[in-house]
């Protein structure tokens, strides 16, 4: 048992060993740090530029208030999950500022979250079903080839850095739809959807 336990353990650090050089000779780990910086930066213009916005142009609770005041929840939500579906039209940090302003913001945080990586999921379905007609599935490959080829080369680490970092998370969805990558494991990194909303509310909910 013990010797069999000992040929597992070679066995996996073998693996890795090979998995690292894989990594290292197909460029990962610059592009892990590049969009780590870029996550980092963008955290750190979002938040000087809303403090600066805040401060000298306009009240930007006065001005969440009278853009979505003509709005129910329900629209508000529908409208988020139809962008998150849609190649992620809508910045999501615009949402996470609203829900700020809620009675419970962690619930309606959540929510959106939630939303935000369901409309991921069914983008997935809609790549698997695109990927069925030629047309569509040129123009889809000519406008996120990048996406592609980032999928094809590094799978789930992608997923996770779209979900996490400013790399759109519904087109790398779709398009792991159409490379019929294992839509399990894609739930299972997407997940970590959840962190980078929870990351951007502390920084903005600290604000407002």
């Amino acid at each position: 048992m013990k010797k069999e336990s000992t040929v597992n353990h070679r066995s996996f650090k073998y693996k890795m060993h090979l998995y690292h050089i894989y990594y290292r000779r197909t460029g990962l780990y610059p592009f892990l740090l590049k969009h780590t910086l870029r996550f980092l930066v963008g955290i750190g213009l979002l938040v000087v530029g809303l403090i600066a916005l805040n401060k000298y142009v306009i009240d930007v609770d006065s001005a969440m208030d009278y853009m979505f005041s003509s709005f129910s929840d329900t629209a508000i939500l529908t409208f988020f999950t139809l962008s998150e579906i849609i190649l992620g039209l809508i910045p999501p940090d615009l949402f996470i500022v609203w829900a700020g302003g809620k009675e419970s913001p962690y619930t309606m945080l959540l929510l959106l979250a939630f939303l935000s990586y369901s409309g991921g999921m069914i983008a997935y379905f809609i790549g698997r079903y695109i990927g069925k007609i030629h047309r569509v599935q040129k123009y889809i490959q000519h406008k996120f080839l990048s996406h592609f080829d980032l999928i094809r080369k590094w799978g789930g680490f992608v997923v996770v850095f779209a979900a996490l970092f400013p790399l759109p998370f519904s087109p790398v969805c779709m398009t792991a739809g159409m490379v019929r990558y294992p839509f399990p494991l894609l739930a299972l990194f997407g997940l970590t959807r959840f962190a980078r909303y929870y990351i951007y509310a502390m920084a903005l909910f600290n604000l407002f």
